[in-house]
């Protein structure tokens, strides 16, 4: 998973802002789907009609239904997840100074992930593609069976110099603007992981938690 995300430390928020008062504002990447949580519709929601506060679609976007399309067997999560970005940010003093340390994962109209370097600021336009397969789902006990199927195992192969790198995910669909990813050596390793998560044990897990990016900087 370190392998697939990308880090944007600001070493100093004065410096930043002082910068992007010449430069303009900071290109942070924003989501252009908020996912679908119902296992029986692919389609999302565009984040022009989303309510984040909540966590509903706004009432223009009705006339949109006769687009969604249905699923009785289901979509993985992997496939609900096409066109999001998800990121976390953590600040903290060091020397007296402001760090602002952001994470973001972004996967494209596939559901590939991407990821993409940040050079003071601005998004570099080169792509970094990971291929991920999905391997099984993780059942979730729930009343409403059309939201069972939000967890999910899958295999991360990123091809570098060195030939093939795999490792194996697991994520989870807490909500529709919320996000765990876990990752390990193996599929038991990932899965342990996500059922604690899942049970609710999130505490140690903080640093796997994403959210869906919604509102520029």
């Amino acid at each position: 998973m370190k392998k697939m995300i990308f880090v944007l430390t600001i070493l100093s928020f004065i410096a930043v802002v002082s910068c992007n008062s010449k430069q303009g504002p900071i290109d942070k990447p924003l989501t252009s789907n908020v996912p679908s949580d119902d296992k029986t519709k692919k389609e999302g929601t565009p984040l022009a009609d989303w309510d984040g506060n909540s966590k509903t679609l706004k009432v223009n976007a009705s006339i949109k239904a006769n687009n969604v399309t249905y699923n009785q067997d289901g979509y993985t999560l992997l496939e609900r997840l096409y066109n999001t970005v998800w990121y976390q940010s953590e600040s903290d003093f060091d020397d007296g100074r402001l760090e602002t340390e952001e994470e973001f994962v972004l996967f494209d109209p596939t559901s590939k992930m991407v990821k993409r370097e940040y050079e003071n600021g601005r998004m570099d336009e080169k792509d970094e593609y990971s291929s991920l397969k999905h391997i099984e789902d993780i059942a979730l006990k729930v009343q409403d069976d059309k939201k069972s199927r939000n967890a999910c195992i899958v295999q991360n192969i990123e091809k570098d110099n060195f030939g093939y790198d795999v490792e194996y995910e697991g994520y989870y669909l807490e909500d529709r603007d919320t996000l765990y990813i876990v990752d390990g050596d193996n599929i038991e390793m990932v899965k342990l992981k996500l059922n604690d998560i899942i049970n609710g044990n999130t505490t140690k897990y903080r640093d796997d938690k994403f959210v869906l990016s919604t509102k520029p900087l």
